[in-house]
């Protein structure tokens, strides 16, 4: 995939948004895209040096395009002769690029992402006029893009409101090997790293520290990070009026190998912060061996609990000194092991982080999954549907699977229950008209066309081993029947027992017995829709194994209805011929049906960019090894 990184500052420069890129393109090109970043020719603390307009940093193409007007909003639309190759635009931040992008949309007609990184709220600048800005043209801008991903809880909170439906939460990743396994888990040493900001509360963390010095004289306190709001002579001098200077550092400005030294003396983190939106420096902390005590605040909450160890305290309650001290000299004040942190601090790593972005890329760009009419169809060729069907059937998952048309679309405008009932099942597409739809909204067709009247005739064939198959459906005789072809095409297929498929919900229980009583592998339903999908869905969880709605195939099979000629089939025009074979059922279908179906595809295409549903979307499901295998 190549994915285009627009960022307005990034390598020389150092900064958070600058690393979260850099980490992230570093992890993209380790999943085998093809990342690049444009950001602008200058860097804001640097004005007067012009950079080069192309460099390569990392192994990854870096385009810079110039700009006017302040650093607060530069305007540079040069941006756009450089994303016309990118599969997928990846935005940061909230700016001119966020603002241009989204409105230049008719032009450069690529998938958007945006990530928050706090929104322009950083400082209180102005703040009444961004608050109008954010709400107006940031939210207007935003409905250009298909997916918002919250850098952290804080964001997600602030950015809800104006983006609700298209807001995913992807915390920040953590690079937890810069400071891994250095602490000195029996120093009487507390550090607190991070910015010197007035929101981490330095101030608060000396008096408090202060009462732990007069309880144990022993320990000492590290400060140290970037002063920006908070200057280090205040906090020397505060210390000195508390009468703990000879116990208390103040570092700042230090670079990885200065922090690095002074972690390694601490056996303590602390954060006394008031407000953080993600809390970066606890999760390091973490990973070098440092035991983290922090304030309660909802960010911290979160760490603890994903971590699984440290303690929240108030650092206003002069009781909290006395409770750490008791604490320490019990012993409880220590991580676990590294082994033991190792899982829990997996989902804070960047291959997870990465992960988590490149499954809102696959949902954005429907690489495994399209949303067609509101169900949800997987994009699967043919060897990986049969794949699927057998992984489903081996590990007797008791698992719905279906198949959309445009005739499942249309109907299931109309009737919620048939939604509700593929909500929960695995949906392969069938026949030209979901094609049709898959170019108008994701502008490709199908890796395949996978209707069940020709994949289940592979996915039997493919079996290796013998598979015992009950078939439900049609009219009285034509199930059995159907059963006895398939023995003879197939001869390791049972077919253990048959019902057709006319009964009434009060003969429900009777039937699961029957099934059950077989022990079939598979269960095969054929009623049409939607009465089969509603059937599987009632019934799935009960009969504890598979089911596949078939439609038509053991009507086919048993010859009880003929399909088209092959070259019919191949010219993708079988529904003409089964509209002509039974018009009083299906000509309205196939007509006014069709209509319906594309009319409702315009609407839809109409309505907007496609766009990631929170809903829908979830996180990939990792082991800590498999993710910490790749850090």
């Amino acid at each position: 995939m190549r994915i285009v990184h627009v960022v307005r500052q990034f390598a020389p420069g150092v900064g958070g948004l600058e690393n979260y890129v850099r980490c992230l393109v570093r992890e993209q090109r380790r999943q085998g895209h093809e990342p690049s970043v444009v950001t602008l020719n200058r860097l804001f603390d640097a004005p007067d040096i012009l950079l080069p307009d192309h460099e390569v940093i990392d192994g990854v193409d870096v385009h810079r395009v110039a700009y006017r007007g302040s650093k607060r909003y530069p305007l540079a639309p040069g941006v756009l002769r450089h994303v016309r190759d990118a599969d997928l635009i990846h935005v940061h931040a909230v700016d001119f690029f966020a603002d241009f992008l989204a409105h230049a949309g008719f032009i450069h007609r690529k998938p958007m992402v945006l990530s928050t990184h706090g929104g322009f709220f950083h400082t209180p600048y102005a703040h009444g006029l961004k608050k109008w800005y954010f709400k107006h043209i940031t939210g207007h801008a935003l409905k250009g893009y298909g997916a918002v991903i919250a850098c952290s809880h804080a964001d997600a909170a602030l950015f809800e409101p104006i983006c609700g439906d298209r807001l995913v939460t992807v915390e920040n990743g953590v690079e937890i090997d810069r400071f891994s396994n250095i602490a000195a888990p029996d120093a009487k040493t507390i550090i607190s790293f991070g910015r010197l900001a007035p929101n981490k509360r330095p101030d608060l963390l000396l008096q408090w520290f202060a009462r732990v010095a007069e309880i144990d004289r022993e320990w000492r306190l590290i400060i140290a990070g970037r002063p920006m709001g908070v200057e280090p002579d205040d906090l020397t001098q505060l210390a000195r009026r508390l009468g703990i200077e000879s116990r208390v550092e103040v570092h700042a400005l230090p670079d990885d190998a200065h922090l690095r030294a002074l972690i390694a003396s601490a056996s303590i983190f602390a954060s006394s912060s008031a407000f953080e939106g993600f809390g970066l420096a606890a999760v390091e902390a973490a990973a070098a061996g440092l035991y983290p005590i922090l304030s309660d605040i909802p960010a911290h909450r979160r760490t603890r609990d994903r971590l699984r160890f440290g303690d929240l305290i108030d650092f206003e309650d002069p009781a909290s000194a006395a409770e750490f001290c008791r604490r320490h000299a019990a012993g409880a004040l220590r991580p676990p092991s590294a082994d033991a942190r190792g899982g829990a601090l997996a989902t804070f790593t960047w291959p997870y982080t990465a992960e988590c972005i490149d499954s809102v890329y696959k949902e954005l760009l429907g690489q495994e999954r399209r949303w067609i009419g509101g169900i949800a169809v997987q994009a699967l060729d043919e060897p990986r549907a049969i794949a699927q069907l057998e992984s489903i059937v081996d590990r007797h998952e008791p698992k719905v699977v279906s198949f959309c048309n445009a005739h499942t679309v249309t109907t299931a405008r109309d009737d919620g229950s048939l939604v509700a009932a593929m909500s929960k099942a695995l949906v392969l597409n069938d026949g030209v008209g979901l094609d049709i739809a898959s170019r108008i909204l994701y502008g490709s067709r199908f890796p395949a066309n996978l209707n069940g009247t020709d994949l289940l005739p592979s996915f039997l064939a493919h079996a290796d081993r013998r598979l015992r198959v009950y078939l439900v459906g049609s009219a009285p005789g034509i199930a059995a029947r159907a059963g006895r072809v398939l023995m003879r095409r197939y001869p390791h297929i049972d077919v253990v027992g048959s019902a057709h498929g006319f009964f009434g919900l009060e003969d429900e229980p009777e039937l699961r017995n029957r099934i059950r009583h077989a022990a079939p592998d598979v269960v095969l339903v054929g009623m049409g829709q939607p009465y089969q999908e509603n059937w599987a869905a009632r019934n799935v969880e009960a009969l504890r194994m598979p089911v596949i709605c078939v439609g038509g195939f053991i009507d086919f099979t048993a010859e009880a209805t003929q399909r088209a000629p092959e070259w019919v089939r191949a010219a993708r025009l079988e529904w003409v011929h089964r509209a002509l074979s039974d018009p009083r059922r299906l000509l309205r279908r196939y007509t006014i049906g069709n209509a319906r179906f594309l009319i409702g595809l315009v609407r839809e295409a109409a309505a907007g960019v496609h766009h990631v549903d929170p809903r829908n979307w979830r996180m990939p499901e990792r082991s800590p090894e498999t993710v910490t295998s790749r850090a």
